[in-house]
């Protein structure tokens, strides 16, 4: 399935470091696995909890030697076999306001400490894990109690769980190397794949988001992150309503490009397909590169990147134009935005079972009907925005 391509990391990175004690499982030293303390965290459970189709317990036999560690929240469960990683200088403002939000919950959290060990590393990840949901919830104008706690026949459809639509929380397995990935991978999807990966476990209704944090620059949580948001977005918004079928590529793309660099201005993961991995780097100035793309008037229209079945097919120059398109939309018209990936998340068909056909024939209409506009105005208009000069500094 489309889905389950192997998604190549933008970045790469040294394995970090093992904890010193595998074989003894700990108790977590900032809630300590207290109710209230974990409660006040939002933290749901330290472990066992359900992992794909397995649980957290059997991670083990993936990576032999390693200490895993789980977190789960409201939306997220987390395993991690990362070890503990310090924090350079060019990091600390960041890294000390994100440890400020986390000690106002968990006060046993060190101030300014020179290195994160691994359940540090977790807590902040699962923090904001949930922060990023609730991002997702703003784009698309959506709260929980909005989805069905079960299938339901009255509209409007929502899909078939409380979960974006899906039955089953969001989970995020992080590996120390990529042998561990791979084996894991092979052990619920048949596919030993080595970079990032995402899959829908269908009979669960849940999905998975699996990453081996072995090479150049995933080891560092500055670029692990944004690359962990990248995927997420992808897994939410083929969530949204349930998944029936793929989003439109520039859809998913653009929406994840986005939240990417909102996370990280400077982080570009690179997706894959089918097994692939694309080693094509992008520009280090994402909206300069828009706005010479809309003034040169080059840029690809809205049609031929509707029309694109793959990440592959969109190129790179059209991955900077389905980023700006979106901060485009997300920026001027955001309820209108909202509604339009409500539409081409919710087709259904007369039998009112959800369905993926003629998605580019969807657009155009959800375009018409949502803001009057055919596919060459949202062109002019998107051109108009971007090749407009950059603001200055202050301004």
């Amino acid at each position: 399935m489309k889905l389950a391509a192997i998604f190549g990391a933008a970045l790469l990175a040294l394995a970090p470091t093992q904890s010193k004690r595998p074989d003894k499982p700990e108790v977590c030293p900032y809630c300590k696995n207290d109710p209230a303390l974990m409660n006040a965290a939002g933290v749901v459970s330290h472990g066992p909890v359900p992992i794909a189709d397995k649980t957290s317990a059997e991670l083990s036999a993936h990576a032999p030697g390693a200490t895993w560690i789980v977190l789960e929240t409201a939306h997220l469960r987390w395993a991690s076999s990362l070890g503990e990683t310090s924090v350079s200088q060019k990091e600390r403002e960041r890294v000390d306001a994100e440890l400020a939000q986390l000690r106002a919950v968990l006060p046993a959290v060190p101030d300014k400490p020179r290195k994160l060990d691994p359940w540090l590393r977790l807590h902040l990840y699962a923090m904001k894990g949930e922060q990023l949901y609730t991002r997702f919830q703003a784009v698309l104008q959506v709260k929980d109690a909005d989805f069905p706690e079960a299938p339901r026949v009255e509209p409007p459809y929502m899909g078939i769980g409380k979960f974006l639509g899906e039955q089953d929380k969001f989970e995020v397995v992080l590996h120390t190397t990529r042998a561990s990935h791979a084996r894991f991978t092979q052990s619920f999807s048949g596919v030993a794949v080595t970079d990032s990966f995402r899959w829908h476990v269908p009979k669960l209704h849940k999905f998975v988001v699996s990453a081996p944090a072995e090479d150049s620059d995933l080891r560092e949580d500055r670029w692990l992150w944004p690359h962990v948001v990248h995927n997420l977005s992808h897994v939410f918004l083929c969530a949204y309503k349930h998944f029936a079928y793929d989003p439109p590529p520039w859809l998913d793309e653009g929406l994840a490009l986005v939240l990417e660099k909102e996370a990280e201005p400077l982080s570009h993961t690179l997706e894959g397909e089918e097994g692939s991995y694309s080693d094509t780097r992008g520009p280090s100035d994402f909206g300069e590169r828009a706005r010479k793309l809309a003034a040169s008037g080059k840029a690809k229209t809205l049609a031929q990147l509707t029309a694109a079945k793959s990440y592959d097919e969109l190129g790179t120059d059209g991955l900077v134009q389905v980023w700006s398109i979106t901060r485009f939309l997300l920026e001027q018209h955001p309820d209108k935005y909202a509604l339009f990936l409500g539409r081409i998340k919710g087709q259904l068909d007369a039998k009112g079972l959800q369905t993926g056909e003629d998605l580019p024939g969807l657009q155009r209409t959800a375009l018409k009907e949502i803001w009057g506009w055919s596919s060459a105005d949202l062109d002019a208009a998107w051109s108009a925005w971007a090749s407009a000069p950059a603001p200055k500094p202050g301004k």
